[in-house]
């Protein structure tokens, strides 16, 4: 067992697990039709590459990942394409249910780049929520030296009971999951930190560790408390890792990874199977069959909830995730996506309304569970007040969004909510001030595009010449050529690698910190770095043979 650490603040929340953890996982029935969103994942919605009519099997690549932070969707049912639009693919099934699996792959015996590959062409991205590409989060090594790789099995929201379920259910299989990401990143220690709350699940992982290889795997059992399972506040109990402010996991050596996102990883490898379903709580008293279910991507959650029972007469809402970070669904017509790890059916006296706002009394209550550490009330003020300086100053960008001040807040002011309008408008505003940068780069992508070219064209034509001219118009123009500055060459070739690796490294922090804004614009700087060191290499690669010909007598 691992030593704990504590940190500031954190709330209790009623749990409310027990309606659905008490029911074995079962399989919800194969829909009639799917509708699969072109966007899953944070970053950019994917590509389609499927027409309408066209037949298609389980695991069949419908859409390809655009850019960096993206990730490929695949049909979760074999069927018929019916539609295809800018935002979604609609498949219609055939009742056959035939699969078309990728080949299977032993992780340790696969070189790390086949292993990414096949990460990224499953689709496989976080299933915890963010839906961050996990072959994206796994290259982290190629700018961060990780030593830790933490399961995090917490768990701490209220209702969601899925990860509990997965770990009872294939507890080997996560942690199999964990050492093929631990090898990945170069992670030397697995840690697992999982909430008391959660006896089977424990029992099944103390037995699980007896027989996992190769890495250490350490159980770490914390105790209940809202909001642990956020990364930062992990890692600070089962490490005593402070992340930086505006920091990543990753600049203290840590990855992290919920049991979902490991599961699928390892079937990704292991069998050869694309992300095309995952395990969703589905609970809340207007529902008489509360439960978790593997569930196909793409089936309407109202065919789900049906499924579970619903009682439409005592519905009051349905909210997607947990009742203190989840939202609440505007149409029960949406479908269940990678995302989605629990509906709630409430009726109205189980999540009832919130009362109307009164004024801040000043009580301190917020800063008191802010398991952050920061200012709440300076911070709504602020934002109400629209004074971006001090809201920056404040850190309003190291909030997570936990809810544990409006939840404690005797006023019930929305304070969250207050958070996220300021966050979403100084993006806005971020956004509006590169605009111009952003031509600014598409106008240096075109130059990087063009010098890449040129230096392929002179690459080309030096081959041609040093095939076909006799040796002494080869010891006339090697006299007469100017001497190439290998030197400044190699320094532009060192330039242009820092700056990918910045590109790389800004978009993925952005990415991870803001999944659901755009990142056009640093995809567009990632972009033309990548351009300016094909170029860069390209040049160094025609000036070392040009230097390394040998001389011929006239």
């Amino acid at each position: 067992m691992a030593l704990t650490f504590d940190y500031q603040g954190g709330i209790y929340p009623p749990e409310r697990k027990s309606r659905s953890s008490q029911a074995s996982l079962q399989y919800a029935p194969l829909p009639a039709r799917v509708t699969l969103p072109l966007r899953q994942h944070s970053g950019r919605p994917a590509t389609a590459c499927v027409t309408p009519g066209q037949h298609v099997q389980v695991g069949t690549l419908i859409a390809r990942r655009d850019g960096l932070i993206s990730a490929d969707v695949h049909a979760s049912i074999s069927g018929t394409v019916t539609q295809v639009s800018e935002h979604a693919i609609q498949i219609e099934s055939d009742n056959l249910d035939t699969r078309q699996p990728l080949a299977p792959l032993d992780w340790r015996e696969t070189d790390a780049l086949t292993l990414l590959a096949r990460l990224d062409e499953s689709g496989v991205v976080g299933l915890g929520g963010a839906g961050f590409p996990t072959q994206v989060k796994a290259r982290v090594i190629e700018r961060h030296a990780i030593d830790t790789l933490i399961i995090n099995a917490a768990e701490c929201e209220p209702y969601i009971t899925a990860d509990d379920i997965t770990l009872q259910r294939y507890p080997g299989e996560v942690l199999e999951g964990a050492q093929l990401m631990a090898s990945l990143c170069g992670a030397g220690q697995i840690v697992i930190g999982i909430e008391d709350n959660k006896p089977e699940a424990i029992a099944a992982l103390k037995q699980a560790i007896t027989q996992s290889r190769p890495a250490p795997i350490t159980l770490g059992v914390i105790p209940i408390r809202y909001p642990s399972g956020s990364e930062k506040l992990l890692i600070k109990t089962l490490l005593n890792r402070t992340v930086p402010s505006l920091g990543l996991p990753a600049d203290v050596g840590v990855l992290c990874h919920n049991p979902g996102t490991l599961l699928a990883a390892l079937q990704a490898v292991r069998d050869g199977q694309p992300l095309v379903q995952r395990v969703v709580t589905l609970t809340g008293e207007a529902i008489s069959r509360p439960g978790n279910y593997w569930v196909r991507l793409g089936t309407p959650i109202d065919e789900l909830l049906a499924y579970a029972g619903l009682e439409r007469s005592r519905l009051d809402k349905v909210v997607q995730g947990g009742p203190m970070m989840g939202s609440t669904l505007e149409t029960l017509s949406a479908p269940a996506t990678k995302t989605t790890n629990c509906l709630i059916a409430a009726t109205q006296s189980e999540l009832p309304p919130a009362p109307p706002a009164s004024p801040c009394i000043r009580c301190g209550a917020c800063e008191n569970v802010c398991p952050v550490q920061l200012l709440p009330q300076q911070l709504h003020w602020y934002a109400r007040a629209q004074e971006d300086d001090k809201l920056e100053r404040y850190h309003l960008f190291d909030c997570i969004e936990c809810g544990a001040c409006s939840y404690v807040c005797p006023s019930h002011i929305p304070l969250v909510d207050d958070y996220r309008e300021a966050k979403s408008r100084l993006r806005h505003q971020r956004i509006e001030a590169a605009k111009a940068d952003h031509a600014k780069h598409r106008f240096e992508f075109r130059q990087a595009r063009l010098a890449r070219e040129e230096a392929e064209k002179q690459a080309r034509r030096h081959a041609r010449q040093a095939q076909n001219r006799p040796g002494a118009a080869s010891s006339t123009e090697a006299t007469a050529a100017p001497q190439a500055d290998l030197r400044s060459l190699r320094i532009a070739q060192t330039a242009a690698k820092a700056a990918v690796r910045k590109a790389e490294k800004v978009l993925a922090r952005e990415a991870q910190q803001a999944p659901n804004e755009s990142h056009e614009d640093l995809e567009m700087q990632l972009a033309t770095a990548r351009e300016n060191l094909k170029a860069a290499d390209l040049q160094l690669a025609q000036a070392r043979q040009s230097a390394s010909a040998p001389e011929e007598s006239p």
